[in-house]
């Protein structure tokens, strides 16, 4: 039974590997105009956005070049409890 976990997940996580058919990536994107805080308008249902309001995400540039990012935002209302992820 654990094999055949293993074997799924395998498979799960080799099919997220390429791009869809008809999409390519952008061209030099510029990470520069990208990174700062971002306030959201509106979004899908996230399980950890679940109850927050006041939601913002920022994104930083690491020290290995990849982007960090950090979401936040306040339980129920802008008075309620700050959460960061």
């Amino acid at each position: 039974m654990l094999k055949r976990v293993g074997m799924l997940c395998i498979v799960l996580l080799a099919s997220c590997t390429g791009l869809p058919d008809n999409v390519e990536p952008v061209s030099q994107f510029d990470t520069e105009q990208y990174l700062g805080t971002w306030y959201e308008i509106a979004r899908y249902d996230h399980s950890f956005e679940r109850g927050l309001v006041g939601v913002t995400a920022n994104y930083s540039m690491r020290d290995d070049g990849k982007i960090k990012v950090i979401n936040s935002g306040y339980k129920n209302s802008l008075n309620g409890k700050f959460s960061q992820a």
